[in-house]
């Protein structure tokens, strides 16, 4: 039984080493999955990676090292003088940067990461509530490898638009971007147990603020297209109030600039969707109750944008664009194009108009 674990292990890992330019012997690897920075109190780094170690008599085939520099590429140097084994960037999938440091700045950590050839583009970014070196190295009863469960994680609710994803060519288009900020995961530890159920907002390179993972979801509306999803609503019909669940979303959404001295936008969002579940029993093939319901969901999905819009304006940050359609604007009309300050001064003076359109593909009794 040994024996053919470690055989299948030897396969993935030569699998995941395919197409290196550069022959390796595995085992004197640690490849690299997960990387976490912190800062500490003299102002250097703390860096924590869990790595496979290619070891057939090694009890743990994970493992967590940490160390501290000035520089991620002084971590990279620390954390090899202290390994047994030669640790590689290639295979890794999630870096994790603890939200003190983010406050602060983290362009020249996503930039060295970005600029290092042997990583790829597809690593997701993320930001930690508190150190991420307590993330990385607590030990969780469900999971011993806790870089390939993060990436899982985020992997899944990014393919099911449950999140928006922040891959590192991602975060670089966003901050390279005049008039666009990037969004990343903002996950939390709780005892055994990780909570990814906040995003973390950046004004370019600084973590500027914070929204939940269901403001992330109209915030996803108005930044791209969804495909598939689901929402719990609180409506009201009737006098009544009462919780739905539609799913099956797809939307389209249309932002154009209205006003160019006082900067105003129209911001029109189309939504197809089911009824998955309803608190009430309302008959749905009847045209004016469907009515009334998708109404109901026009006005509570609109009520819920132009609040995610006001606490974007509240933290001066700007993660839709509005910024880089108003600058488009001014160079088609053959103004000079404005810097980040100018572009970012302009936006905190817009008004939007927002509409909701709804349409209800599920009709029948649900109750």
């Amino acid at each position: 039984m040994k024996r053919t674990r470690l055989l299948a292990y030897y396969l993935l890992v030569a699998a995941l080493l395919h197409g290196c330019g550069e022959e390796q012997v595995l085992e004197k690897l640690g490849l690299a999955v997960a990387v976490g920075y912190d800062q500490i109190g003299d102002g250097r780094l703390l860096g924590t990676t869990v790595f496979y170690q290619i070891d057939p008599e090694a009890r743990q085939l994970v493992t967590v090292i940490a160390g501290t520099a000035n520089t991620s590429k002084g971590l990279k140097i620390t954390h090899n003088r202290e390994s047994s084994k030669k640790i590689v960037g290639g295979q890794i999938r999630v870096a994790v940067y603890q939200d003190e440091l983010a406050r602060k700045g983290i362009l020249p950590l996503v930039e060295n990461l970005s600029r290092d050839a042997s990583i790829g583009s597809n690593v997701y970014l993320t930001v930690a509530k508190g150190r991420a070196s307590d993330i990385l190295t607590h030990r969780y009863p469900e999971t011993s490898n806790i870089g390939i469960y993060l990436y899982q994680a985020i992997r899944q609710n990014v393919n099911g638009e449950n999140m928006i994803s922040s891959k590192l060519h991602e975060f670089m288009k966003d901050y390279y971007a005049v008039g666009k900020d990037p969004v990343m995961p903002y996950i939390e530890r709780v005892k055994n147990e990780l909570h990814i159920d906040k995003i973390a907002l950046f004004r370019d390179e600084r973590l500027a603020g914070e929204i939940s993972t269901r403001e992330g979801f109209f915030l996803k509306i108005l930044r791209e297209r969804y495909n598939k999803g689901e929402l719990e609503i609180n409506l009201t019909v009737d006098n009544q109030r009462f919780f739905t669940v539609i799913e099956h979303i797809s939307s389209k959404k249309q932002i154009k600039l209205l006003d160019l001295d006082k900067p105003r936008f129209s911001v029109k969002v189309k939504m197809t969707a089911q009824i998955q579940e309803m608190a009430e029993q309302i008959d749905l093939s009847k045209p004016e109750e469907l009515h009334k319901v998708q109404k109901a969901i026009q006005l509570a999905v609109k009520k819920e944008t132009e609040g995610l819009l006001e606490k974007l304006r509240k933290h001066q940050v700007d993660p839709v664009g509005f910024g880089e359609i108003y600058n488009i604007a001014r160079q088609k009309s053959g103004k000079k194009k404005l810097n980040r300050d100018e572009c970012r001064e302009a936006i905190k003076r817009t008004q939007f108009d927002v509409d909701v359109q709804v349409k209800i593909l599920r009709t029948g009794v649900i109750g």
